[in-house]
């Protein structure tokens, strides 16, 4: 035991020692959550682009402007994980076999260094199961109205939550008492209710967030994304296949018959969940449902199944922490697993630093052009990259590209998509359902102030700008007639 105990906390050092130290942070959706932290400040130097909730940025803000970097939200990723890992444990009696096979577990390694509310909802959604599983056994109803205001809150935080609770409505109360499912609801609307009163102050509609996210899974499902040049399921091969080699050998050992039979509900949540991930097949969604199927895992395994398991698990987080050990002194093109996956043969490492190289270049710029607007491209969100990393108050707004576009062609609309089905009959009425996304009628930015332009690796796409300067990473263009 104590040996066990000495391995544990050498592993539980490695991974906060590598994943504060590394320079890696997340790659999908990480600069978003940092950008809305930094929004909130009083160094905001950009218009918000979110598509998901706020509440996570929101309440790093006081944090970030109070220490100035984005470290403070790495910092609570780990908090967040380490709480998780101890809930886990406390979960299941204190068992030694279940803290092993966690801590050693790919999936703790891969989302170490995530900036992201991942980490934190998945441990609010742990809790609210452990709950919901407490009622399924004994039936009683605060440990129902226990689990909907930790889902709630959950949902609060990550909005993908909304997709996950069907499935836990699916499974928990097939056959059961409606009344304990209106108790359900009524508990989850309760903690959801952060969510609902900052989506009311912010955009004078409660349920702005999660129409927003339920919607545009919908679209990019159905049209793919709204901007060009990018792809749904990018290197999808290389996605699958990461997010196949994360999950347990012996998962299956968890549907044998007299195990499941005991288990059905919890079980069935967990194998459509992960079905349900497989759609858009990211590895940080395991984290999600990870600690709940360690609560389970560890129960089907004989002690040589263990052992293999956890020698598995050993050498698959070698791997997935190499790029992060990499980081911290490096840069490389295969930052995170599925990227050293789909580089294989190609793996490049430098000790050039590309964020160091655009600070230091629009630093520059701003000594000689200050209390400037600059629109930044060529990519519609490159005006975000360089709102996150540069912190003084010498630039007056970075404008993306894709907005200056609408502005100079008098346009708000950016994607629109309308149903209207065509009556075969002489109906006098026919109905239609339209919706989409627009720019900010209440934009306050003064696009006929802007005269100059910044690309990030290469001159900047507008026919109006010259090309001023070649700086190190970026390039600074005059707009012709001022």
């Amino acid at each position: 035991m104590i040996k066990s105990k000495k391995v544990f906390l050498i592993l539980l050092s490695l991974l906060i020692i590598i994943s504060l130290a590394t320079k890696y942070y997340g790659s999908i959706d990480s600069i978003e959550y940092m950008g809305v932290a930094k929004f909130f400040t009083s160094y905001s130097n950009a218009d918000l682009r979110s598509s998901h909730s706020l509440t996570y940025g929101l309440i790093h803000a006081p944090w970030v402007y109070l220490f100035k970097t984005y470290f403070i939200m790495k910092i609570t990723s780990i908090l967040w994980l380490m709480l998780i890992i101890l809930s886990v444990y406390y979960m299941t009696n204190k068992d030694k076999k279940t803290l092993l096979l966690l801590i050693i577990s790919p999936i703790i390694w891969y989302i170490g260094p995530w900036i992201g509310p991942i980490q934190l909802s998945a441990l609010l959604f742990l809790w609210g199961f452990f709950f919901i599983d407490n009622y399924n056994k004994t039936g009683k109803l605060p440990s129902l109205f226990y689990s909907g205001i930790l889902i709630g809150l959950a949902w609060t935080f990550w909005n993908t939550v909304i997709f996950l609770l069907f499935f836990i409505i699916l499974c928990f109360f097939y056959k059961r008492n409606v009344n304990h499912l209106l108790l359900f609801l009524l508990s989850i609307l309760l903690g959801l209710l952060p969510l609902l009163i900052i989506d009311k102050i912010l955009y004078n509609f409660s349920f702005y967030s999660i129409i927003k996210h339920f919607i545009a899974n919908i679209v990019v499902a159905l049209y793919g994304s709204i901007y060009q040049g990018m792809h749904y399921l990018k290197n999808q091969i290389y996605s699958y296949i990461s997010f196949l080699i994360m999950l347990p050998l012996f998962f299956y050992k968890l549907f044998y018959k007299n195990f499941f039979q005991e288990r059905k509900r919890q079980l069935i949540f967990i194998a459509i969940s992960f079905l349900f991930f497989l759609a858009n097949p990211q590895i940080r969604y395991i984290m999600f449902l990870w600690p709940i199927l360690m609560l389970y895992l560890p129960k089907v395994l004989n002690k040589k199944q263990f052992k293999i398991q956890l020698i598995l698990f050993g050498v698959i987080s070698l791997l997935v922490v190499s790029p992060y050990i990499i980081q911290i002194k490096y840069s490389t093109n295969s930052r995170d697993f599925t990227e050293m996956l789909s580089n294989f043969g190609n793996w490049q490492v430098s000790s050039i630093n590309k964020d160091k190289l655009i600070l230091q270049d629009i630093n520059e710029i701003t000594q000689g052009y200050p209390d400037e607007i600059f629109v930044i491209g060529n990519e519609v969100d490159s005006y975000n990259a360089l709102a996150t990393l540069y912190w003084d108050k010498n630039v007056r707004e970075f404008v993306s590209i894709q907005d200056y576009n609408l502005w100079m062609q008098n346009k708000t609309l950016l994607f629109e998509k309308k149903f209207m089905p065509v009556p075969k009959i002489q109906d006098r009425r026919q109905i239609w359902i339209s919706g989409g996304i627009s720019k900010n009628e209440n934009d306050a930015t003064n696009y006929s102030a802007i005269k100059y332009a910044i690309g990030i690796g290469e001159p900047i796409n507008l026919k109006d700008f010259k090309l001023v300067k070649n700086y190190t990473t970026l390039y600074l263009s005059e707009k012709i007639n001022k």
